[in-house]
């Protein structure tokens, strides 16, 4: 028996009408979404956009960012949508060689997204030009 319980662990133990489960946060459809990019010298402050525009009710539920050496020391990618730059990671350094990433920040993970402005995930180019290969999957749920 746990000391503690997370807030679905919780709700699957008491399943009344006020503690049902959002689908999607069991037994939904998990999906990914894989993209590639070849940067050939883009410029810091720069976006690019990775896969397709995610549907409104999208959950995201994690994300691998895979790259070369796309710089010298000091060139970061951070991971987000027009209304947050980072809201799933920030300033990840991508200037070490054949490395990755899948951390993401704590708010990014579960995110829903609303349709508005962020339904685009984006790279966002730090502060050094990029050149290489980089490479991202997005898994998420939809109901």
């Amino acid at each position: 028996m746990a000391d503690y319980y997370g807030v679905n662990a919780t709700k699957s133990l008491s399943p009344t009408a006020d503690y049902i489960l959002d689908p999607g946060v069991l037994g939904g459809k998990v999906r990914c979404m894989i993209d590639t990019y070849e940067a050939a010298g883009e410029a810091a402050d720069k976006t690019i956009q990775m896969g397709q525009t995610l549907p409104a009710g999208a959950k995201i539920l994690g994300m691998t960012l895979a790259f070369d050496d796309l710089s010298a020391a000091g060139a970061t990618i951070s991971i987000g949508d027009a209304a947050s730059s980072a809201r799933y990671a920030a300033a990840i350094d991508v200037a070490t060689a054949a490395s990755y990433s899948v951390a993401i920040r704590v708010d990014g993970l579960g995110y829903e997204i609303t349709g508005t402005s962020d339904t685009e995930i984006l790279l966002l180019i730090g502060t050094a030009a990029i050149t290489g290969t980089v490479k991202l999957i997005v898994f998420y749920t939809v109901e």
